[in-house]
């Protein structure tokens, strides 16, 4: 197995693991982790006046309503200014521009700098202080994120080569999988990750209308015409694989920590034989889009279906515990 990058909350250990003297390659910053100090330099602060600008609204009284609304309105539009600040920084943490090219690390630098400019502007507008050394945190990934960017499009740049030297595709397949197949794919997978909630509306509607141009562009190019539908399914598929190694954040990880974080919290500890059955099913049972677990991932073999599996080979149930049944027994009321 390969390592090619380390995504992770920049914990020091994890840093130094991506060292030349450990792995030896680039370690990103989680883009997870870079929001939330995002909210913790204003986010957090903004939230709080703008709930407590729509409680004084709400619990206000009548003559005093015209002046309260005016308070909230502003709060309200800073806050949506900082959220679309937000979601560009999402939409600018990516390895395709908006030509659907190859992105740079100096275009990825200047847009999150751009970005954060913005939202630096925004505090001064509410008498909101921002914390120098919260903004040196926040400076400082920046440039790893950028890198990791980099680093992704390098290496994909290099798969492509080697499937051309080993012969899986030729000079225009390769230029096709790069202009059409790979931003179409991409922005699907972009798409299908990105939760359908209120707050990602704006960022769907980014994702379906970069998923359509790319469609576009795909069904309008002459080797897509000429190519058979057998090849075009293939040279998706290669895509597919490619497009989804781009990772931007741990979130897999950080979910199964959270929830066992969250069932450790509740039941006072987890028993040594619940957290090897929710290891199994982990790594053996929860699939991603493409229907695959990762278990198949890592070894790149089919494993048997879990349940079907378990159906077959584990016998021997315990009968459930009979238990004394319980009856009313109402007493004569005639006198």
């Amino acid at each position: 197995m390969e390592v090619t990058g380390l995504v992770s909350d920049r914990a020091a250990a994890l840093v130094k693991l991506g060292e030349s003297a450990y792995l030896g390659v680039c370690s990103m910053p989680d883009l997870f982790h870079f929001t939330q100090d995002l909210g913790k330099l204003l986010g957090m602060q903004l939230g709080k006046k703008r709930a407590q600008a729509l409680k004084f609204l709400q619990k206000g009284i009548e003559s005093e309503k015209a002046a309260l609304k005016e308070a909230f309105d502003k709060i309200d539009k800073i806050y949506q200014k900082y959220r679309q600040q937000i979601q560009q920084i999402n939409k600018t943490i990516q390895p395709f521009n908006e030509q659907d090219e190859w992105a740079s690390k100096g275009a990825v630098e200047k847009g999150l700098l751009q970005c954060l400019t913005a939202i630096g502007r925004l505090a001064p507008q509410l008498g909101i202080e921002i914390d120098v050394a919260k903004v040196a945190k926040v400076l400082n990934q920046i440039s790893p994120i950028a890198q990791g960017v980099e680093s992704w499009v390098a290496m994909a740049q290099s798969e492509l080569k080697d499937w051309l030297v080993r012969q899986l595709i030729n000079e225009k397949e390769k230029q096709w999988l790069i202009t059409c197949a790979l931003p179409y794919v991409y922005w699907q997978i972009q798409l299908n990750r990105t939760q359908a909630k209120l707050s990602n509306q704006d960022l769907r509607t980014y994702y379906k209308r970069r998923v359509e141009k790319a469609k576009r562009r795909c069904i309008g190019d002459n080797l897509t015409i000429c190519m058979n539908l057998d090849r075009q399914e293939e040279l998706l598929l290669m895509a597919h694989r490619l497009a989804i190694t781009f990772q931007r954040a741990s979130s897999q990880t950080e979910g199964r920590n959270g929830y066992l974080a969250f069932v450790n919290h509740a039941h006072r500890g987890i028993p040594k034989e619940r957290l090897k059955v929710l290891t199994v099913i982990h790594n053996f049972d929860i699939q991603r889009a493409d229907g695959t677990t990762p278990a198949q991932r890592l070894f790149d073999k089919q494993f048997p279906d879990l349940f079907e599996f378990l159906c077959q080979n584990v016998t021997g149930f315990k009968e459930p515990r009979q238990r004394n049944r319980k009856t009313l027994i109402f007493n004569n009321l005639q006198p």
